[in-house]
C-alpha cells in the first residue's frame, strides 16, 4: 500500500513538472530565438562595417572616413537593403561650405509604404561615417545595425498604418552635411514627418543592466519607449546637435544612446579601439527589440 502511494505521488509530481516545463519552455525558447536572430544579423553588419570581416570580396575597411571607404559602405548598405526586399536609393551630393571645403558623399535610404494610404512618415536613422582611423563599432556601426534590423521587421508587417523610411546619413562628422542635405530633401519633397528616431553610442553595457538613455522631443514619444522597455530608461538632459537640428525644422525626434550620463558608455569612442570585439551584442539586441516594439506600436496605432 505504501509502495502504491509512493508510486502515485511520484507520477503526480512528474506530471506536474512536465506540465510546468511545457508551459514555461515555449516563452523562453521564443525569446531566445528572437535574440539569436537579432544577434546573428547584427554581428554580420557590425563585423563588415568595422573591418572585422571583409565588406566585399577581400576588401576590409579600416574606418568609414575616406571617400573610398564611405562609398564602399554606402554600396554595402544599398545591397543589404535590396537583400531584404526594399528598394534603396543612394543619394549622391557634392556641396561646398562657406569656407570652400568640398564634400562628396552618399545618403542611403529606403521607403516602406503604409498599407492604408497614410501620408505620415516615421524615419529610422543612423549615421554611418566615422572619424579618421576609427573602426567605429559603437560609434556608429551599432546604430546602423539597429536601424537595419528594425526596417527589416517593419517591412514584414502585414499592417502599417504609417509609412516608414530607413535612412543612413553620410558626413555626420563634417558638420552633419549628409543630415542637412537629407532634411532639405524631406522639406522640398513635402514629406509629412511624424517623427525621426536615431541611435548612437549603443553597444557598451559594463554593468549589464541593459539600460538606455533617451532624449525625446515630446512626452508622448518618451512614454512610448518607456512602455515598451523592460529595462531602465534614463532621460537625457542635454540636447544633441542632431536633435536640435531636427527640431529647428519642426520635427519630433528621439535619440537613443547607452548611459552617457551614468558613464556606462564605451571608453573607445572615436579611437582606434572602437572595434567589433568591444560590442555587447546581447545589449544591442535588447535595445533593438525595444526600438522595433515602438515602431510596431506606431505602425499599428
Amino acid at each position: 500500500m505504501e509502495y502504491k502511494t509512493y508510486k502515485m505521488n511520484y507520477y503526480r509530481t512528474f506530471l506536474l513538472l512536465l506540465f510546468f516545463v511545457i508551459q514555461v519552455a515555449p516563452a523562453q525558447t521564443e525569446q531566445d530565438r528572437r535574440e539569436a536572430e537579432i544577434i546573428n544579423i547584427q554581428r554580420d553588419i557590425v563585423a563588415k562595417l568595422t573591418g572585422h570581416e571583409p565588406i566585399k570580396g577581400k576588401k576590409k575597411l579600416s574606418s568609414r572616413f575616406t571617400n573610398a571607404e564611405r562609398k564602399a559602405t554606402a554600396d554595402y548598405l544599398v545591397n543589404s537593403l535590396k537583400d531584404i526586399g526594399l528598394k534603396p536609393v543612394k543619394e549622391n551630393y557634392n556641396v561646398q561650405d562657406k569656407k570652400g571645403n568640398q564634400y562628396n558623399g552618399n545618403n542611403v535610404y529606403a521607403e516602406i509604404p503604409a498599407t492604408n494610404g497614410s501620408d505620415e512618415w516615421v524615419l529610422i536613422c543612423a549615421h554611418y561615417d566615422t572619424v579618421e582611423k576609427s573602426p567605429g563599432a559603437v560609434h556608429n556601426a551599432t546604430g546602423v545595425a539597429i536601424a537595419f534590423y528594425v526596417a527589416k521587421k517593419i517591412a514584414e508587417l502585414d499592417v502599417r498604418n504609417k509609412n516608414f523610411m530607413v535612412v543612413f546619413f553620410d558626413h555626420w562628422k563634417s558638420n552633419m552635411i549628409g543630415t542637412r542635405i537629407f532634411t532639405k530633401k524631406l522639406q522640398t519633397d513635402g514629406y509629412n514627418v511624424h517623427s525621426m528616431h536615431r541611435s548612437d553610442y549603443m553597444g557598451w553595457d559594463n554593468d549589464e543592466d541593459r539600460a538606455i538613455e533617451l532624449l525625446a522631443s515630446s512626452i508622448s514619444l518618451e512614454s512610448l519607449y518607456r512602455i515598451e522597455s523592460p529595462v531602465p530608461v534614463y532621460k537625457r538632459e542635454v540636447a544633441t546637435p542632431e536633435s536640435r537640428f531636427f527640431s529647428n525644422f519642426g520635427y519630433e525626434t528621439v535619440t537613443l544612446t547607452a548611459e552617457l550620463k551614468n558613464a556606462d558608455n564605451s571608453p573607445f569612442v572615436r579611437q582606434s579601439e572602437d572595434k567589433y570585439t568591444t560590442v555587447n551584442f546581447k545589449y544591442l539586441a535588447s535595445t533593438t527589440e525595444i526600438t522595433y516594439n515602438v515602431m510596431k506600436a506606431l505602425a499599428t496605432e
